[in-house]
């Protein structure tokens, strides 16, 4: 295209959106096809993610322009580190500074946010870090707070302290988007393989950062969700598995499978809620094998007396094979077993994480418990004062609990995403730790196929 008769647009933000003005309707090159015109304004408007995009082209092509649509400062960060980076760290960091936006994967454990900080102190910017819990962002308030030896603001959980480094949750940074969408040059995605749901990939679309870091041990495998989240963050630069780094990075580990069997009253009651509601599904023919289908059932049974009772036993089933006297016992029998090391005991649902934890008198987290609570809770399990800790799925991702040793995973889904986060709670390094992952599954149940799908990861071949 010849620009002989260039108009320097003026650039602007508002409201999630970035407003491209060149005083009128203009025929632009095939680079701007993502500009759309808007009639009631007059002006060209975008998403604010594709200012990168809009400013490289007119930087590369040396196009004059007037931008007040940034409103991020230049920061001088210093890191205060002790230990040097490994080497997989400065190679992701390499990787990354290639494109300056993108998403590294690497293990549970290996130094992730030392990876974004390197990042940050790199790039110099306001610096946005979001997660997806409460948990997360004070870590990471508390780790950046240390690393730089300056305050870092946190937005979520009834916080609003926004400050250059700032600590938040998907949920706030969606709220607050169109006000904060310009104040940071850098968002840094943990636990990105979240970005991809429905809500946050809007929400990534109303930030103007031009420099986008997207850290998981978990990566997305479905194709749309694999084309969002480089649409929003990038693609993958670099890739480090369990596997690869146990033993040298990470404390070396195997997994065992514990099998049980359910005894005969637990038996006879298990065939009979599953013969209710498998007569139920089979009557209708149904098919769980297409997206959304099992929600689809879960709705149309839900109006009908039988539809409710074969609900019912479904849940009755999974109950009985998750929660087995058998289980319980092997659950004892660990205890036992490694009562100098300290336990993680994961399970599916709150009633059977109750249960083993009024059983064995142990504490015990779930999404119900105060954040007061929980602090303590993790700050005596972490000293060694409560050595072992029950939990329904709130620890599968994030929260740093470098001491643990030993896993016993009593249910859980089918996701090998939820297995290998919860392989990845205990692999963190430490001197002579052997870690070891317990998955005790019911025989005869639906419990071997779950287990044998979430263990299709390279992380447990030749366990």
């Amino acid at each position: 295209m010849v620009f002989s008769n260039w108009t320097a647009p003026t650039i602007t933000f508002a409201a999630g959106s970035l407003q491209v003005d060149f005083s009128g309707r203009k025929p632009l090159p095939q680079e701007f096809s993502f500009l759309t015109w808007d009639d009631r304004q007059g002006l060209y408007l975008a998403h604010a993610y594709q200012y990168r995009e809009l400013i490289r082209y007119l930087h590369r092509n040396r196009l004059s322009y007037s931008d007040s649509a940034p409103n991020y400062a230049h920061l001088n960060l210093k890191l205060h580190n002790p230990f040097p980076p490994h080497a997989y760290q400065l190679a992701a960091l390499k990787a990354w500074q290639k494109a300056k936006r993108g998403v590294c994967v690497l293990p549970t454990g290996s130094g992730k946010s030392y990876l974004a900080a390197m990042v940050m102190e790199k790039i110099g910017r306001s610096t946005l870090v979001l997660a997806p819990t409460i948990d997360l962002i004070l870590q990471w308030q508390r780790i950046l707070s240390e690393q730089f030896k300056q305050p870092v603001g946190l937005l979520g959980g009834g916080a609003k302290e926004i400050l250059p480094l700032t600590v938040s949750t998907y949920d706030s940074a969606r709220i607050h988007a169109e006000s904060l969408g310009r104040r940071f040059g850098l968002l840094v995605f943990d636990e990105c393989h979240h970005l991809p749901a429905p809500g946050y990939g809007e929400m990534a679309r109303s930030y103007l950062a031009p420099y986008r870091l997207g850290l998981t041990a978990t990566p997305n495998e479905e194709a749309d969700r694999l084309l969002l989240l480089n649409e929003v963050c990038g693609p993958l630069v670099y890739q480090q598995q369990i596997q690869q780094m146990s033993g040298q990075y990470l404390a070396p580990y195997e997994t065992r499978v514990v099998e049980v069997e359910l005894n005969e009253e637990e038996r006879e009651e298990y065939e009979y809620a599953r013969g209710i509601y498998l007569a139920f599904r089979d009557e209708r023919g149904e098919n769980f094998s297409f997206p959304g289908a099992w929600e689809r059932f879960v709705t149309r049974a839900y109006r009908s007396p039988e539809g409710r009772e074969a609900l019912q036993a479904f849940r009755r089933q999974k109950e009985i094979s998750t929660s087995s006297g058998a289980k319980l016992e092997q659950i004892a029998a660990l205890l036992h077993q490694h009562k100098q090391d300290r336990i993680l005991i994961f399970t599916q649902d709150n009633k059977t994480a109750l249960k083993i934890a009024s059983l064995f008198l142990l504490p015990l987290i779930t999404h119900e418990t105060k954040a007061k609570e929980r602090k303590k809770i993790l700050a005596h399990f972490r000293s060694g004062r409560w050595p072992y800790l029950v939990n329904s799925r709130v620890l599968n991702e994030g929260v740093d609990v470098p001491e643990a040793g030993v896993a016993i995973v009593v249910s859980g889904s089918s996701t090998t995403r939820e297995h290998v986060q919860r392989l990845g709670r205990i692999l963190r390094p430490q001197t002579g730790k052997q870690a070891i992952l317990y998955e005790l599954v019911t025989l005869g149940t639906t419990e071997i196929y779950t287990s044998k799908k979430r263990r299709e990861h390279g992380a447990y071949r030749g366990f």
